[in-house]
């Protein structure tokens, strides 16, 4: 009797091992980076800890990705068509959750050591409904996000070291409490009927902080924005933007209307071009502008 106990112990005691050794092993795979090379996601998917991807990476249409607090994606170098630009990129079909908290944001940015600009090409949302950027970080990209024929929130994030902060055509969306500095653009759109909110922004620091290339009017509405420092122009008509832009309060870093009407590139730089309005100007910066 003593033997059998003994010998029922000593496979109790093996078993508990064997568990606790494969429980290790799962939290040390766990712990490892997934990697992602030209990979099609099919099915709903959950991101956590942190994602290498290489290559053009897709989100097939009816599938979501969530992206849980403190992911980091990092976006290897490849750059198969010697234009200088990296070719890592995520393109959503379906729809992206991307939901970081103020504490553990959620952070788009290069593998590179020394990165840089145009490490990456983009997070781009495409032909998606009801997707949502929340306390994110977007550096070193092309354009961090882009948004076409969707419908998304983008809010509290931060857009910084970008050839493109956002770039969007065709939507229906909200770009409300970010912090967008130091790229080349802020923000570019191809508006072509968009009804796009851009409201209670910070631009600071960027070349140029708005580029309406073409075809926006007045479904796109720009209020509340505190808009600064832009080293070449605060907004930049495109060659073929021919419509008039209504840009009416917002905080343009200055109350002397000459000098607001100096930063911009519109029809009194080139007569083929449209006018921005921009009075009434604000006459304080909006103090709840840009993330809280």
């Amino acid at each position: 009797m003593g033997q059998r106990e003994g010998a029922r112990a000593m496979r109790i005691k093996s078993f508990i091992i064997s568990v606790l050794v494969l429980l290790s092993a799962s939290a040390w795979a766990a712990d490892k980076p997934l990697y992602l090379d030209k990979a099609y996601i099919t099915e709903d998917t959950t991101w956590s800890g942190t994602v290498i991807l290489k290559g053009q990476n897709v989100v097939r249409r009816g599938v979501t990705l969530t992206i849980l607090p403190g992911t980091v994606i990092k976006f290897a170098w490849i750059d198969e068509d010697g234009d200088d630009i990296g070719d890592g990129e995520l393109t959503v079909e379906g729809r992206i959750i991307a939901k970081g908290t103020k504490e553990e944001r959620i952070l788009f940015t290069s593998a590179k050591d020394l990165p840089a600009p145009k490490d990456w090409t983009f997070v781009q949302i495409s032909v998606s409904k009801d997707s949502l950027i929340e306390n994110c970080i977007f550096e070193y990209a092309f354009s961090g996000l882009q948004i076409h024929y969707s419908t998304a929130t983008i809010h509290k994030s931060l857009f910084r070291n970008n050839f493109e902060g956002i770039r969007f055509s065709t939507t229906d969306i909200l770009i409300e409490h970010n912090d967008i500095i130091d790229n080349y653009y802020g923000i570019r759109c191809e508006a072509n009927g968009s009804r796009t909110t851009i409201r209670k922004n910070r631009f600071n620091n960027n070349e140029n902080a708005f580029f309406p290339v073409r075809k926006t009017g007045a479904s796109v509405k720009v209020y509340d924005n505190n808009v600064e420092n832009s080293k070449n122009y605060q907004v930049k008509l495109g060659q073929t933007q021919r419509e008039n832009l209504d840009f009416a309060n917002n905080w343009w870093g200055t109350t002397d209307p000459q000098q607001v009407a100096e930063s911009f590139f519109d029809r009194g730089a080139d007569l083929l071009l449209g006018k921005v309005k921009y009075e009434p100007i604000l006459l304080e910066p909006v103090k709840d502008a840009g993330i809280q």
